[in-house]
């Protein structure tokens, strides 16, 4: 898997354009291993452990594993904790992260995350063909949003997503991370209006790395660098 490097690019303009606005990246190489990764909180204490650990299909690079716990045991739903990244008050974002599900079993990322009783959810389901679900919950109830997007998501091996968060609509895209084309068309779209803003989060067992957070899709260039086929995310000013 290629490692990102993460270069904040701030362009000086006329007044009538606005900046760019990234809310968080990281390629968790200048994490400690062991340690839950800098800019990360709880936002639901549960049971597990989250930390940085070398990644399992490349001992040299860092990634972020959400838990320790068994796949059965790590969702928020059954008493595993949640780690959630960026601004209370985000509200349109794009995400791109890569994924790593060490275990066939529902799986996933939260967005608009408000409290433990408010978010939505992308989720992984363990069905044959793999398919990816969005989900509503609101203290305890789940709404099923959008259902059955097929994608061959097998276990321990490396995905790049991207989710996009607009107004009432969210879409979800994925590839292999080998997979150095640009994002087609999207995997899964939903529509909901009940949360509005709200920040990024982890759900089970899942591991992640690359991950860029920002206001839009155009805000992100990707290119290829050396050395080590580093890739740098570059995020403009200009809208």
């Amino acid at each position: 898997m290629k490692k990102f490097a993460f270069v904040i690019v701030l362009l000086l303009v006329f007044s009538t354009f606005a900046f760019a606005k990234q809310f968080y990246s990281s390629n968790f190489e200048n994490d400690t291993i062991g340690n839950p990764p800098k800019g990360w909180e709880l936002g639901f204490v549960g049971a597990g452990n989250a930390k940085v650990i070398a990644d399992p299909l490349d001992p040299k690079n860092k990634v972020f594993a959400h838990t320790d716990l068994a796949k059965d045991k790590a969702r928020h739903d059954v008493g595993g904790n949640i780690w959630v990244v960026g601004d209370a008050n985000m509200t349109d974002y794009i995400v791109e992260y890569d994924a790593y599900f060490p275990e066939d079993f529902y799986i996933g990322v939260l967005f608009r995350f408000i409290d433990s009783k408010q978010f939505y959810l992308l989720d992984r389901r363990a069905t044959s063909p793999t398919t990816f679900d969005f989900w509503k919950h609101n203290n305890g109830a789940w709404t099923n949003l959008a259902a059955g997007a097929k994608f061959d998501a097998a276990p321990k091996l490396w995905y790049r997503f991207r989710l996009v968060v607009k107004g009432d609509s969210f879409e979800a895209y994925v590839k292999s991370a080998a997979d150095s084309k640009p994002f087609d068309i999207p995997l899964i779209t939903g529509k909901d209006a009940t949360y509005k803003a709200g920040k990024f989060g982890l759900y089970g067992l899942i591991y992640i790395d690359n991950i860029a957070i920002g206001e839009t899709a155009n805000d992100l260039v990707v290119t290829p660098v050396a050395p080590k086929e580093k890739l740098a995310i570059t995020w403009g000013a200009i809208k």
